[in-house]
This record gives structure tokens, sequence and C-alpha cells, in this order.
């Protein structure tokens, strides 16, 4: 077969699989695509390509690769000149760099994209792609009242988009940053708009996302309901069906060991706790930091204080280190809270 013919093929599959939500197939394709347009010295059909393929890792939940590719196309040279793909690369690694922890630079890349001034020229969906990656930098920045004015515009396009997947994840978004502001009846609401568009039978993998986060987001907010708990059940019951890494299902355990602990249940979410730690190498530091905070509320509760102590210390020093001042706030007040007792 001709390798152009060959090349518009597997960039044809690769957009049936993405528009299919088959991504481990779209990726296959994209990055065969992506290889045949190099030999070809085709660099507009490889940066396509290349962004398709990224667009599959983070919804594989490769955070590594995507992270790599992400970079890689955000510091591409020919993509210097084409504001609005320049703008598309760097909001993809300014996910890939919130995802892994790292808040600062997450932001000022989100940040950078914005003030490029393209919003008018991009569709709704790229355009919820750049305010979404700026949403999620500057909650994590504790600059959630800032936050909130972007998410409401992503409200207004989610409720004009025809795709309920792009819909439904723009909802959810929205609803994580009413959380953190306390406002749990917008948050509920919000997340309930994208429950009814992220049903399993569009995407498991999404669905299963989806639940273990807003099971995060409402423990952190304290909100301890049967919805709550549905919400894990149902990340639980996804993850197991679509098979998970051994991290993701380390997060989704970390969610259920928060879920005993509000429930009245320290011991076992002390033991469960324990259990991840175990598996300690499995975690990205910030990830770590996460079970050592939850670890240090469920400690203090039972009054082992030094060891609360101790592993609230070293989740403040994570947080600080990865720019996520919300966090660091949160693993202080668990300091401060030891402190006190001990008057």
């Amino acid at each position: 077969m001709d390798d152009s013919v060959d090349q518009i093929l597997s960039e044809y599959k690769a957009l049936q699989h993405w528009e299919r939500r088959e991504y481990k197939a779209a990726l296959e394709h994209a990055a065969a695509a992506a290889e045949k347009a190099l030999t070809k010295a085709d660099t507009i059909g490889y940066l396509r390509m290349a962004l398709l393929l990224a667009e599959c890792q983070l919804e594989l939940g490769q955070m590594q690769e995507f992270a790599a590719s992400a970079k890689e196309l955000s510091e591409h040279p020919a993509l210097q000149d084409d504001a609005r793909i320049l703008v598309r690369a760097k909001v993809l690694y300014s996910r890939a760099l919130e995802a892994l922890g790292h808040i600062s630079e997450a932001l000022a890349l989100a940040e950078e994209a914005a003030a490029m001034n393209v919003a008018p020229t991009l569709d709704p969906v790229a355009k919820l792609g750049m305010l979404h990656g700026l949403v999620a930098a500057l909650t994590e920045s504790s600059r959630e009242v800032e936050a909130w004015k972007y998410a409401k515009e992503m409200a207004l396009l989610a409720a004009e988009q025809d795709d309920q997947e792009v819909a439904g994840k723009a909802y959810w978004a929205v609803g994580i940053v009413a959380f953190l502001l306390n406002d749990a009846e917008n948050g509920i609401y919000y997340h309930r708009l994208a429950a009814d568009n992220l049903a399993p039978g569009n995407d498991v993998n999404t669905w299963a996302m989806f639940n273990k986060s807003s099971a995060l987001a409402r423990l952190s907010a304290g909100i301890v309901e049967p919805e709550t708990l549905a919400c894990i059940e149902r990340a639980e019951l996804a993850m197991s069906v679509t098979g998970v890494s051994p991290l993701q299902e380390l997060e989704i355990s970390i969610a259920r060991a928060h879920w005993l602990l509000l429930a009245g249940g320290a011991d076992e979410s002390v033991a469960r706790l324990q259990r991840i730690l175990e598996q300690r190498e499995l975690l990205p530091e910030h990830t770590l930091a996460e079970v050592e905070y939850v670890a240090a509320l469920a400690l203090h509760e039972l009054g082992r204080n030094d060891e609360a102590l101790v592993a609230a210390v070293h989740s403040e020093k994570v947080f600080i280190g990865h720019g996520s001042r919300r966090r660091a706030l949160e693993a202080r007040s668990v300091i401060d809270s030891i402190a006190r007792s001990g008057q």
C-alpha cells in the first residue's frame, strides 16, 4: 500500500476509534499515523496525530507518558506559528503537570495559554479544554474564587454541548470548584449533571474516574452521605469491570479509607491506609502526601498524635514543594489541631 494512503487510513481509523471512545485502539492508530507522517516529513500530519495520541494517553490514565507527549508538543518548533494548536498543546501539558502534582508549573502554563487571547477563534470543545486547565490549576493553588469565574463560563458552554461526554467532564470540573468553595449545593448539583452525561454505557473508565473524583471532593468537604458512599462503590465496580492500574486501585482505596474515617471507623481507616503505605513505591509523591494527610486525620482521631504529627508534617512539606497551597493548608490545619490538643 502507498505510504500516503496508509497514513490516511491510519488517521481515519484513529479518529473513528476516538469518536467511539475506544481510546486504546485510537492511540495505536494515532501512533502509527504519526510515525508514517514523520517518515514523509509531513510535520502538520505528525502534529495532528501526536496531539490525538496525547489525548488518548490522558483518557487512559497514562499520565507519565501523557506528560512526556504533551511537553514535546508544547515545545515543538513547528507549533510556534500556529497559536490555536499551540494553545491546545500548552493546555494538555498544563493538565499533565497538574495531574502529576506540579501545581505551580501547571498554573504558569495554563495562564500563559489563556494570555494568548485565541479563545474567540477556538471551537467550544477546545475552549472548554483551555478553561478546564486553568480552573484545575487555580483551584490547586487556592485561588478558588478566581477559578469559579471561569467555572461558570464552562457551565454555560457545557449546556450548549451536544457531546454528552464533553459536557459531563465540564460539569465535573465545575462541581469540584463548588465543593472547594464549600458550596455543597452547587457541587452536588453540577456533579449530578455530570453523572447524567457520563453514563457508564458511554465510557466505563471515565465513569470510574468521575465517581472517584466526586467521592474525594465530597469527602474533602466533609459530606458523609449515602450519595458519597455510592460514588465510591460505583468507582470500585467500574474499575473491577474495566481493569485498572495498581495506582488507580490504590487511589480509590484512599477514598474508601477517608470514608471510613468520616463515618466513625478510624481504626478500619488506619488499617487500610497502612496497607496502602506498604505499597508506597507505586505512589507518586503527591499521592503519598494525600495518604499521609488522611492517615494524620485518622491517627489524630485515635489519639496517636506523635504518629499523626509525623504524617501531617511530611504531607505539608510535599504539598508546599509541589505548589499546592490548598492541600498544604489542609495539612497545616491538622498540625495545628494536634498542637492544640497537647496544650
